[in-house]
């Protein structure tokens, strides 16, 4: 299994903080072979206030950053919103037009998933609540017409398991519903490990990924102590990998292990290169079961 992290080339945070463009060559030299490409998460990225062709270039010497460095771009993450209540009909065309536009740049960046957060148009506290069943619906909707575009650039979407305990597509379970009843070939799951201790202590990454047998296609791989959602390293928290390693195995995951971090860059440069050595380090032992 292939390790990746979550880097880009532009930022103020994390690898382009300190290294700008060198950031996907300071990823191969920690041990990653693969990124998860920030930088169509958010909706005040460059990509998403440039014109196409400035947009196009960019994303080009992105792609060639990457390809110099030997580092393959194996996924991405759309822009989401969740504001807290109904979203009008505005921002909901606005968003799936940013989302557009982030399917079209990884047919650029050869990016083949692309993570999608559930869409929260009735706001994030609807458990529970008559109108969870139209947000259900219009989860649906959108991804199935969201489907048929990415299907014209071989990009798949990836729906992603929430930590939000009062929103009513969050876990594992209740996204694989929402997966079967779009019914796209090029609709898969973001299993993100971290999400499901987050939401409860009670869930466990190992059992939650036994109910998605043959729909995981990428992970965001973070660990946390239940209650909150940290993105610690994978081992600092109450996740227990081997269970998860033997999980994914039995799967037939043959994906990425990819790491989604919050990174200690408060600190000098050597401090946070010797985290991110330690990151690798990490998650090398637990894909190759070198730990208890």
């Amino acid at each position: 299994m292939l390790i990746g992290i979550n880097a880009s080339s532009i930022g103020d945070a994390g690898y382009p903080k300190y290294w700008g463009e060198n950031s996907y060559k300071k990823a191969k030299e920690f041990g990653f072979s693969c990124v998860d490409c920030s930088i169509l998460g958010s909706p005040t990225s460059v990509v998403y206030q440039l014109d196409k062709e400035e947009r196009n270039a960019f994303l080009l010497r992105e792609k060639e950053l990457a390809e110099q460095a030997g580092i393959k771009i194996h996924q991405s993450h759309a822009t989401c919103l969740s504001l807290g209540r109904a979203l009008s009909d505005e921002e909901i065309s606005n968003l799936l037009n940013d989302i557009k536009t982030a399917i079209e740049s990884c047919k650029i960046l050869d990016c083949k998933y692309l993570v999608v957060h559930p869409f929260m148009p009735n706001g994030w506290s609807d458990r529970g609540k008559a109108i969870a069943e139209d947000t259900f619906n219009k989860n649906v909707q959108y991804l199935q017409l969201l489907s048929d575009f990415a299907q014209k650039y071989d990009v798949t979407l990836c729906l992603e398991n929430m930590p939000c305990i009062d929103f009513s597509i969050s876990t594992p379970e209740e996204v694989v519903a929402v997966i079967k009843k779009v019914d796209r070939e090029n609709v898969k799951m973001c299993f993100d490990t971290g999400h499901v201790a987050a939401f409860s202590r009670s869930l466990t990454a190992h059992e939650e990924i036994k109910k998605c047998h043959g729909l995981i296609k990428v992970l965001h791989v973070h660990d946390n102590y239940g209650g909150a959602d940290q993105h610690n390293f994978p081992g600092m928290g109450m996740i227990e990998w081997k269970k998860v390693l033997a999980s994914l195995k039995e799967a037939g995951f043959d994906g990425v292990f990819s790491l989604e971090l919050c990174y200690p860059d408060k600190f000098s440069e050597p401090v946070f290169e010797t985290s991110c050595r330690l990151a690798y380090s990490m998650a090398f032992e637990i894909v190759n079961g070198l730990i208890d």
